[in-house]
């Protein structure tokens, strides 16, 4: 089976493009894949080089010549415009088979249309899903009532249609995508846990340890981390406000921002303004391996996000899978997770509160904590290995 697939891929700054390495190098080992072609924007050089020769990477304009070798072509979607716009010409015109990792691609579309200046494709779009609505949804956009907007009209339908099968990672997208198209064919398949290659075989117990020298954190520091790059609805505010409560006892507490914020979100200031300049530490952008290398330093992730678009959030499953006792909200997409291998917490008006307990407690309960992380790593490596999942990759290519 010759495979074609359109992602992103590092250096791009997208967990998504972290998650297709691993999916590839696991891809190429089924004896049943004879070759695996990757289809980039063509926008920047792609770092990570893979060392079997049955792997390859094209820019997308490669790939219509190229089309009649392939057995499967998948796409991999999310809602960011940047890294999978260029995709979508390429969705109508060669149906494939659809990683649907957001449940929404508003802003995708938005991005590739308007953003391209090309209104009519966008207006087209709208037409094609919501009929009479479109101009109306339109009007909306425009008027700035941008997300309230894309989240209630995802504008997934005219790619459904357009796939002969749409891969997700949870049931809610999953639920989202048959309310919209009944008869669409789907199948769940989790996001795999794996490390970068780069990484190698590795002690965690001795990484831990000289992550924490590297980072300049002593041995007995509480440390608390949160990875990706940072947005508004992560919600960081309330995790800082939180961590200063628990440093008030706390004496060795810090906490590793392993990423960076987003244009516009002056994360920095925040941090200043509450007085935490010398307790928390931004690390910037980190090529995957230094960037998976740092979580092992962690006592305790938290990964709070709401709204949410749909998607798995990958961050956890990756904390959980390294062993780090892992906080995370309580939303649809990340039900499949059982509360007690990660602590997952509402969503509500009492979550900065409880957020102070939880963190109270992880620090001065150190069995508390070692139970959390082993339950997380059992649970991740009964359902998120990286082999089986690739295998179930094969079945749905296979069934269709």
């Amino acid at each position: 089976m010759h495979l074609a697939f359109f992602t992103p891929l590092p250096p791009i700054q997208s967990a998504l493009a972290d998650f297709a390495e691993g999916l590839i190098e696991a891809l190429i080992m089924l004896p049943e894949v004879t070759a695996l072609d990757i289809f980039i924007s063509g926008e920047y050089t792609v770092e990570t080089s893979f060392s079997d020769g049955r792997i390859a990477v094209f820019t997308h304009t490669a790939y219509p010549d190229r089309q009649p070798h392939y057995d499967v072509t998948f796409y991999s979607l999310g809602d960011n415009g940047r890294f999978h716009g260029y995709m979508l010409n390429y969705v109508h015109r060669f149906p494939g088979i659809i990683i649907l990792n957001d449940s929404t691609l508003h802003r995708c579309i938005l991005a590739a249309t308007v953003g391209q200046n090309n209104p009519q494709a966008y207006i087209n779009e709208l037409i094609y899903a919501y009929q009479d609505d479109a101009p109306h949804i339109a009007q909306q956009i425009s008027s700035g009532l941008g997300n309230e907007v894309l989240l209630r009209f995802p504008l997934i339908e005219h790619i459904i249609d357009s796939s002969l099968g749409i891969i997700v990672q949870n049931q809610f997208a999953q639920s989202q995508v048959l309310a919209l198209r009944p008869s669409a064919r789907t199948k769940i398949i989790p996001y795999p846990y794996f490390l970068p290659k780069a990484i190698g075989d590795v002690d965690p117990v001795a990484l831990k340890a000289q992550q924490r020298s590297t980072l300049g954190f002593t041995t007995d520091s509480f440390l608390v981390g949160s990875f990706g790059i940072f947005v508004p609805n992560k919600h960081l505010r309330a995790c800082l406000a939180a961590f200063k409560e628990v440093t008030r006892y706390v004496p060795n507490a810090h906490y590793l921002l392993g990423g960076f914020a987003a244009e516009g979100y002056d994360l920095a200031a925040e941090i200043k303004q509450m007085g935490l300049g010398n307790r928390v530490h931004m690390t910037g952008w980190q090529p995957p391996a230094t960037f998976v290398k740092q979580m092992f330093a962690l006592d305790v992730g938290i990964h709070l996000r709401h709204p949410h678009i749909g998607g798995t959030p990958y961050t956890p499953i990756r904390l959980m899978g390294l062993g780090i006792a892992t906080i995370t909200s309580d939303i649809e997409p990340l039900q499949e997770l059982p509360q007690g291998t990660c602590i997952k917490l509402a969503p509500d008006d009492y979550a900065e509160a409880m957020l102070v307990e939880l963190l109270g407690k992880l620090a001065t309960n150190i069995s508390f904590r070692q139970l959390i992380a082993e339950n997380g790593r059992t649970f991740i490596q009964q359902h998120h290995q990286l082999n089986t999942i690739a295998q179930q990759y094969l079945q749905f290519f296979q069934s269709l």
